[in-house]
């Protein structure tokens, strides 16, 4: 046999022993869980934590929480004559808007006794989803939009 054949059948040898031994299974434990050898305290001292550096005892209390009363939403959809369609800059609660349509880039701002929250619409939209404007609320555009609602009884 050749110098050059040696060399490919140990080159061979070691690359079907290379591969069997990265093809192996994970290290089990004695119940039989795989885990990574992994030495993250390489000293004999175990690590110590003092979860109570000041030796308090916790205390802990608990308190009957209040009732938490939520309000039935306002209803008035079902009655054809609370029904509201309009063309506005300014729209004014109380009203629950059921279809708002921007027909170009606006700025949505919600002004109430609170103070105000602006929005900016970048592109024309179609909101076909409910807006509760509470009474003193009123929402303001700085283009004209069609709206359509109803006012709560």
């Amino acid at each position: 046999m050749s110098k050059r054949g040696k060399i490919l059948l140990v080159a061979a040898a070691l690359l079907i022993v290379g591969i069997a031994y990265a093809q192996r299974p994970a290290e089990v434990n004695d119940q039989g869980e795989a885990y990574l050898r992994v030495n993250i305290n390489p000293t004999q001292i175990p690590p110590m934590v003092n979860i109570n550096p000041y030796n308090l005892v916790p205390k802990v209390e608990v308190t009957r929480m209040p009732d938490i009363q939520f309000k039935p939403a306002p209803s008035g959809c079902s009655d054809r004559s609370t029904f509201v369609t309009g063309i506005s800059r300014s729209i004014s609660g109380p009203l629950m808007l059921t279809y708002l349509s921007i027909p170009q880039p606006a700025r949505m701002t919600l002004a109430s006794g609170g103070g105000n929250q602006s929005i900016s619409v970048n592109s024309p939209a179609q909101i076909p989803t409910l807006i509760f404007l509470q009474p003193g609320q009123r929402l303001d555009f700085d283009n004209v939009v069609f709206f359509s609602g109803c006012q709560p009884i």
